[in-house]
Parts: C-alpha cells; sequence; structure tokens
C-alpha cells in the first residue's frame, strides 16, 4: 500500500523553481524516468505522490512529475494562490 503524507503545498497552486533539480516521471506501467526540472519551469501541484515517500505530484508542461515537497518548499516560490483562495479573500 502506498505510503501517503500530509502535504502542506496547497492543490493547484503554482510555482517557479529557482534552480534545476530532480523529479520522477512515471509512465502507466509504473516505470520511473528521473530528470531534471530546468530553473524557471513552472510547477503545478496536484496532490501527494502515491509513488513517493514525503513526496508531491506536480505538473510540469503536459507530464505529471513526483518531486519531494522538501525541493518545492526550498527551490521554488509561490507564483500564484489557486482559484478557490482568490475568490474567497475577494
Amino acid at each position: 500500500m502506498p505510503h501517503l503524507t500530509e502535504i502542506t503545498a496547497t492543490i493547484g497552486q503554482a510555482y517557479r523553481n529557482k534552480t534545476s533539480f530532480v523529479a520522477v516521471h512515471f509512465d502507466p506501467a509504473g516505470k520511473g524516468e528521473i530528470v531534471f526540472l530546468p530553473a524557471g519551469a513552472t510547477l503545478r501541484v496536484i496532490g501527494p505522490s502515491l509513488c513517493l515517500p514525503e513526496g508531491i505530484e506536480v505538473v510540469f508542461g503536459k507530464r505529471c512529475y513526483n518531486i519531494f515537497e522538501v525541493d518545492l518548499v526550498a527551490r521554488c516560490r509561490l507564483i500564484s494562490e489557486t482559484i478557490r483562495s482568490r475568490a474567497v479573500a475577494a
């Protein structure tokens, strides 16, 4: 059974990474491919990772990647909040 952890990043938030860092893309068969997300990439949080303990799943381009939440917090900056949180603030 996958290990799920509580994430602090909000689903739907967008981040821009300040430096390149490692991510894992899993194909439909579950085979993982290690890639480096480029500096300046825009990442949107889509939820907790089902494959990476203490990880989250993000979208970059048209692909989903699994990253450690600590990398998101340390290497990225928030560029937009979720639509729901903006609507509540208005």
